[in-house]
């Protein structure tokens, strides 16, 4: 009884590893899931003045390596690719024969046969494809990085667009505040008989212009709050804390940015894995065209009563002889693959060189323009101010003038606001490129 159990122990343990559990998807669950594996902000780390919870530029970038539903399901893609490389490592199974011999008087003349087959595995294949297979692992882990780096990188680019966004938007409530007071000014001259409806006409509908602006950029930041949350992969923020960076050095040289580009980028090491792996595949197209043999019987046994050898024993083996068909379709197509790999991988060079030749010249120039509002724009606009201030304290107020003053003064500083994210974005287009970020110099 006990060696029966142990007989019908194998087959059971079978059966139930080839049994599949399905995983139900629940959306309800997953929206719990999502939520909570979306952490809190300590409220420790929030900058003064700033939101609590509102993210920096690194938070945002680890929750959005950590929370990005892209990047979550490309991680997956290592899976697939282990298991690849397990089904490339696998044996083959071996193959069991059984026979029942004379069928036509099976009641007299017992006889049946049962013969073991393998068929071991062709050296250059198999390490061919376990080769193939190690280099689309690494492909893909460098693929995960790039990924990784280019997500970082946009995260980067949509923080700083918020940022950017906050500062107009505080510029404009002061302008906001500025001209209330043109306008109060305005009123109690009208008073007092020293100026006209119309001046006081034309301060309120300044006021008004300048509310109109603050409504626009509270759309601007709510369609780029969504935009950073989609990167995220998370609900809203509750906005952003920080300063755009003010970093006017010069970038460095091309061939020192193409060097570590060469060394850094990962997509670049994808690609020369994919070509390493087209040439395994070669490599194994062409071992394919090799003999090669079968064990067809290791061994096999024959019972027969009615023979001479009731008892028979016999090894068999089979061989494959490539005289007709020498795999060479297989061969070129894998050539072909190969070569194209090289192209794709050249192509991908050449426009590298393209891209950081683009964004070093970008850097310059926006290094420049942000190097002139520094030196020269700013100052005067502090000077223009402290002077609109006086004019208002002394009473002196000529409406038009005050008022196109104020215009030229928010403009202005709002067109420095996009000077300097636009210095930075170039910045990060250069690091994109590079493969590398290097942290930026922040405003005093």
């Amino acid at each position: 009884m006990k060696q029966l159990a142990t007989r019908l122990a194998l087959p059971c343990v079978w059966l139930v590893a080839g049994c599949y559990q399905p995983r139900p998807l629940d959306a309800r669950a997953v929206m719990d899931e999502v939520a909570a594996e979306t952490p809190a902000r300590p409220a420790k780390t929030a900058t003064a003045g700033a939101a609590p919870g509102a993210l920096t530029e690194d938070e945002a970038v680890a929750l959005a390596l950590r929370s990005n539903p892209d990047l979550r399901a490309a991680r997956h893609q290592r899976g697939v690719a282990d298991g690849e490389l397990v089904a490339a490592g696998a044996l083959a199974n071996p193959t069991v024969d059984f026979d029942f011999i004379h069928v036509e008087d099976y009641g007299s003349r017992r006889g049946w046969a049962i013969a073991l087959g393998w068929e071991p595995p062709q050296p250059g294949i198999y390490s061919a494809r376990r080769a193939a297979a190690r280099a689309q692992v690494d492909a893909v882990v460098a693929d995960l990085a790039e990924a990784e780096a280019q997500l970082a990188n946009a995260v980067r680019g949509a923080h700083a667009v918020l940022l950017a966004i906050s500062e107009k938007r505080l510029l404009v409530e002061q302008a906001i505040a500025g001209r209330r007071q043109i306008a109060a000014l305005v009123g109690k001259r009208v008073n007092g008989g020293a100026s006209t409806r119309l001046d006081l006409g034309l301060a309120d509908l300044a006021t008004s212009q300048v509310e109109r602006d603050r409504d626009d950029l509270a759309a601007q930041e709510l369609a780029a709050t969504a935009q950073l949350a989609a990167l995220l992969g998370t609900a809203l923020p509750n906005g952003v804390t920080g300063t755009l960076p003010t970093d006017v050095s010069a970038p460095p040289a091309l061939e020192p940015l193409v060097e570590t580009a060469l060394a850094a980028r990962p997509a670049l090491v994808a690609e020369e894995k994919r070509f390493a792996a087209r040439e395994e595949t070669l490599r194994l197209e062409h071992a394919r065209s090799w003999p090669w043999f079968r064990l067809t019987a290791i061994p096999r046994y024959r019972s027969d009563a009615s023979d001479v050898h009731p008892n028979d024993f016999a090894m068999g083996l089979q061989l494959t002889l490539p005289i007709f068909n020498q795999n060479g379709g297989p061969i070129r197509v894998a050539e072909a693959q190969r070569d194209q790999e090289r192209e794709l991988f050249r192509k991908q060079l050449i426009g590298l060189r393209r891209d950081i030749e683009n964004a070093r010249a970008q850097v310059a120039l926006r290094s420049e323009t942000l190097r002139r509002y520094e030196t020269s724009l700013l100052p005067a606009l502090d000077a223009q101010e402290k002077l609109l201030a006086t004019s208002m304290a002394g009473g002196q107020l000529d409406v038009v003038a005050l008022l196109q003053a104020a215009d030229v003064i928010l403009r202005s500083r709002r067109d420095a606001v996009d000077v300097r994210l636009a210095c930075y974005r170039a910045r990060l287009d250069l690091e994109r490129a590079v493969g590398r970020h290097s942290p930026a110099a922040a405003a005093p």
